[in-house]
């Protein structure tokens, strides 16, 4: 009674008696159903509001928070010159980069740089022991030729023979250093294709706008406009503040195992981690228009990579008394099976490219209404960023794997004869993994698509990376193996920061080079550089290659090209970007 009497109490504040007198709780007992049914709705209403508003806005998770004291898209204003005196210098160095007499060294640079075909394979053997690495002998003749200046006034460091280490000391020793990286190796022609070339692809021709041949744009134009910039600036007797650096490798397209790993433990072992405070190597999207505005598309970051190789071993036998499902059937069953169970897109504020879509609902003028509104929504809304990711996953392949993780089937290997079923096949998949993900996850993927839906049609043990499960007796068809392929996984690489003073300093030089109109928007990129091997040396690593949309074209294929114009641009940054090092 007592506990009543006080819930009364809180329904009839301000009456002088609290309690009910009987005639009253005879009227309260007997009121319509409809007074009672009322209340608990909106109560339950307002419980349900919370819990959606827990879910979607208000949930505890580490990709949402992510950068979340940023603004949607940061910006920072163009660099200008800090004294009269250094005006004055940047004007001269660019004059004389936009000068024909430079142009038609540049183009000479770059042609000659072309023309040696500094190929790597993927069978390579280690340096020294294989005689397809003699080439690299060329060109170092060929680039200490051409940059007389900076193999004389720089300290030159070969690593593993053929890799390149350039230091050029600054004014301040308290200053961490810049790092320019590039790479000498170029994927191979192969010799079926080099008929279908509009120009021999080691003739390094110039038809008045490009340079046309294999390497022009992965990435001998970065590798020679950086050593450009350098030379320029050496003529001009110009020392910089702080530390300026070079590293570049000769196996990038390889995997960089022996090149550019060695660099990086090298400068490791010399100076420590965290002793770079800047790192440029090429990549990203480059600088392109979207939706009505230019775009800078730095990658501040890779997703990460692994290859799995799926064995199936079976008894074998005679063809013509073949099981109903042969080794290859049921590898061609799993192989469906996780075709049939791709990874789904998924948009977070970890991932650059969230912020690349914020930059473009922001900016672009001719974006749709409602994808604008949409991505505007997903800074406090899962459920929206769900959407995008879905909507423009539909639209276009690469916008969907800067959001995903992907899986192809790129080797397949199995039988020898045509009467004889082969005891062992394989076929081995490569996985480019979002950055919200991990090789962990794609393992346990990979186990699950099997479990669920392989051994539960065939009696077959699975072997998942060393987890041995499903029937291992002696009635078994036989085996399922999961293992690491040859390629040692890389997790997605730590997205670099932009709010630092080095980032400030790096899109201030784009915009102060490219225009100031230009929008810098960090980006995602899905394959690997040489910047895995340098995650402990800074964590301001930026992939960016300064050209412009339309001034390179065909990168590993048929007809590969490099503008002119933009190459000389190009040199225009790295020399602006080592200017700049002053900042601090």
């Amino acid at each position: 009674m007592r506990l009543k009497a006080q819930n009364y109490t809180l329904l009839r504040q301000g009456e002088d008696d609290p309690l009910p007198r009987p005639a009253e709780r005879r009227r309260w007992n007997q009121r319509p159903i409809w007074q009672w049914i009322v209340p608990g709705l909106l109560a339950l209403t307002v419980v349900l509001a919370l819990i959606i508003t827990r879910a979607t806005r208000g949930e505890k998770d580490s990709n949402w928070d992510h950068n979340s004291n940023l603004p949607a898209c940061p910006q920072y204003p163009a660099l200008k010159a800090l004294s009269s005196d250094r005006e004055k210098l940047e004007d001269e160095v660019k004059h004389t980069i936009n000068s024909d007499e430079f142009f038609e060294k540049s183009l000479k640079n770059m042609q000659g740089a072309v023309q040696i075909p500094t190929e790597s394979f993927d069978d390579m053997g280690k340096v020294g022991n294989d005689t397809r690495w003699d080439i690299f002998k060329d060109f170092h003749k060929y680039l200490e030729k051409t940059f007389p200046l900076v193999y004389s006034k720089l300290e030159f460091t070969p690593i593993n023979t053929y890799g390149i280490l350039l230091e050029w000391k600054g004014k301040d020793s308290s200053l961490k250093p810049y790092l320019f990286m590039g790479h000498q190796d170029v994927v191979p022609v192969p010799k079926v294709t080099e008929s279908r070339w509009k120009y021999p692809p080691y003739s390094a021709h110039y038809d008045g706008r490009f340079i046309w041949g294999r390497g022009a744009t992965d990435c001998k134009n970065v590798l020679i406009g950086v050593l450009e910039a350098f030379e320029t600036l050496l003529e001009k007797d110009f020392t910089p503040e702080r530390t300026i650096l070079a590293g570049f490798g000769f196996d990038e397209e390889i995997s960089g195992y022996q090149g550019a790993q060695y660099i990086a433990q090298h400068l490791e072992e010399t100076r420590g981690k965290d002793s770079i405070d800047l790192i440029i190597d090429e990549g990203g999207l480059g600088v392109k228009d979207m939706n009505g505005a230019i775009f800078a598309l730095p990658g501040l970051g890779e997703k990460g990579y692994f290859d799995a190789r799926i064995t199936v071993e079976t008894a074998g036998g005679h063809s013509s008394v073949p099981p109903d499902h042969t080794g290859i059937g049921i590898l061609s069953q799993i192989v469906s099976a996780i075709e049939a169970a791709p990874y789904e897109p998924e948009l977070t504020p970890v991932n650059p490219y969230y912020t690349t879509l914020q930059c473009s609902a922001e900016h672009s003028p001719k974006l749709d209404s409602w994808l604008r509104k949409t991505i505007q929504k997903a800074l406090s809304s899962k459920k929206a960023a769900k959407e995008v990711a879905d909507y423009l996953a539909s639209k276009d392949i690469f916008q969907r794997y800067l959001m995903q993780t992907s899986q192809a089937t790129d080797l397949v290997s199995g039988g020898v004869k045509i009467n004889a079923l082969p005891e062992k096949v394989y076929a081995v998949v490569n996985h480019r993994i979002a950055v919200e993900s991990r090789v962990k996850d794609v393992q346990a993927n990979l186990k699950s698509v099997i479990e669920s839906k392989i051994l539960t049609k065939f009696p077959m043990s699975l072997n998942a990376f060393g987890d041995v499960i499903g029937n291992t007796s002696t009635s078994a068809v036989g085996q399922i193996i999961l293992e690491e392929f040859d390629e040692q996984p890389l997790e997605p690489s730590p997205v670099s920061p932009f709010d630092t003073d080095a980032y400030k300093i790096f899109t201030g030089t784009i915009k102060q080079v490219m225009g100031e109109d230009v929008i810098v928007a960090p980006s995602l990129m899905t394959g690997n550089t040489d910047t895995k091997f340098y995650w402990n040396l800074s964590k301001n690593i930026y992939r960016f290659a300064p050209v412009r949309e339309g001034g390179r074209e065909n990168a590993h294929t048929v007809d590969e090209r490099i503008g002119m114009k933009e190459h000389i641009e190009g040199v225009r940054f790295y020399a602006q970007m080592i200017m700049n090092g002053e900042r601090s």
